[in-house]
């Protein structure tokens, strides 16, 4: 006893403390900004013009977009065109074929997710889908998802985990241009029975699901039947978020309610990234961006922008463009201006009269008012 009333006088003689427990660290707030674009289009005219001696150069046609894409935790684009490989020629409509250099441009781009399966993904046969997902394999930090290698691979579901929050990725696609049928596995149809089983598996994995869907029908600006139909079903089975692509129009975004008071956001289609498609409804397209936000194991999505995109491009006969040379790139409606309109490749074109003004009503008439819009 007398030891330790000595020990305590020395503690407090050479002003020692006893240990006391560590503050209380403030919890990292766990929160992903995600962000979406539409279809990723490298027809013949953009490759050529890519073209660098025996490589292609592909970063300068988004120098107006990599900034916000890199802003983003996690970034989506869909690949509409297959990177099949040097062994068939480089190609555009109708069956396309893009350089490998688009996958490592995409990377550089900060895309985090690519979809790939869309109708043209076997424009180039099954090997060259192998080919396509062997290359976007080497870069470890991106998924390449919706093609498969084999019945196992089909089974998996992709996981991106940001900031404590795990993404699940599922992708389904309604067509294939393809004179024979690709094996079961290669891609995953609009099938309600796997569907449902995909869900189930991405639920036990992840706290979010997020579903890309390849579907529509091209040229419409308003979500048709089947859209609908497969929307309010994978809203009923509880997916989160859903990002659709085809189209090559800018189409409806909202919420729809589904069962048990679930909620998914539906974007029907985000229409054209980049592409050198003449028609003018093709030259609008979206930019989708949201938070997840996570608050006692629930996530949320908050802070949901549409900003509408211009898919620009200059031909040097604007009365010819078939066969002209192209400049390329992509624009915010917002920095768009009503000069760079009046050199769009497609203005005059078949009566096109592409304009600030008009784009901006395109949007307010197919966006829900509950989605706020950045223009």
């Amino acid at each position: 006893m007398k030891k330790i009333k000595l020990l305590l006088v020395m503690m407090l003689l050479v002003g020692c403390q006893s240990p006391s427990l560590p503050l209380e660290t403030k919890k990292e707030e766990e929160k992903v900004s995600f962000l979406a674009v539409g279809d990723n289009i490298m027809h013949k005219q953009l490759i050529d013009k890519a073209k660098q001696g025996e490589t292609y150069e592909f970063l300068p046609y988004y120098t107006h977009m990599q900034s916000y894409i890199k802003e983003a935790d996690v970034s989506f684009i869909n690949q509409e065109t297959i990177l099949g490989g040097r062994n068939f020629k480089y190609s555009g409509y109708p069956l396309f074929n893009t350089p490998d250099e688009m996958a490592g441009t995409l990377h550089e781009l900060g895309f985090d997710i690519v979809n790939g399966s869309t109708n043209h993904a076997f424009d180039m046969n099954e090997k060259a889908v192998d080919h396509s997902i062997q290359l976007f394999k080497r870069y470890k930090d991106m998924k390449y998802i919706g093609l498969y290698q084999s019945k196992e691979e089909q089974k998996k579901v992709p996981v991106i985990e940001k900031n404590g929050i795990r993404i699940a990725l599922l992708s389904y696609n309604q067509y294939v241009n393809y004179d024979q049928k690709p094996s079961e596995y290669r891609y995953n149809n609009f099938d309600k029975t796997k569907m449902k089983e995909d869900v189930e598996r991405a639920k036990k994995v992840s706290d979010v699901i997020v579903v890309s869907c390849h579907w529509g029908k091209e040229y419409d600006t308003k979500p048709n039947d089947f859209q609908k139909k497969f929307a309010q079903y994978l809203t009923d089975l509880g997916v989160d978020v859903i990002i659709g692509t085809h189209t090559h129009t800018l189409q409806s975004v909202e919420w729809l309610d589904g069962k048990d008071g679930h909620k998914t956001l539906v974007a029907y289609s985000l229409g054209n990234f980049i592409s050198g498609m003449l028609e003018e409804e093709t030259q609008l397209g979206g930019m989708l961006s949201f938070d997840f936000k996570k608050d006692n194991g629930k996530v949320n999505i908050e802070n949901i922008t549409l900003t509408p995109l211009v898919n620009h491009f200059y031909a040097e006969n604007q009365r010819n463009i078939i066969g002209t040379r192209y400049g390329f790139t992509v624009y915010r409606l917002k920095d768009y201006t009503d000069e760079l309109a009046k050199q769009h490749g497609v203005y005059g074109y078949q009566n096109s009269k592409i304009s600030i003004k008009t784009m901006k009503e395109k949007v307010n008439q197919r966006i829900s008012p509950s989605i706020h819009i950045d223009m």
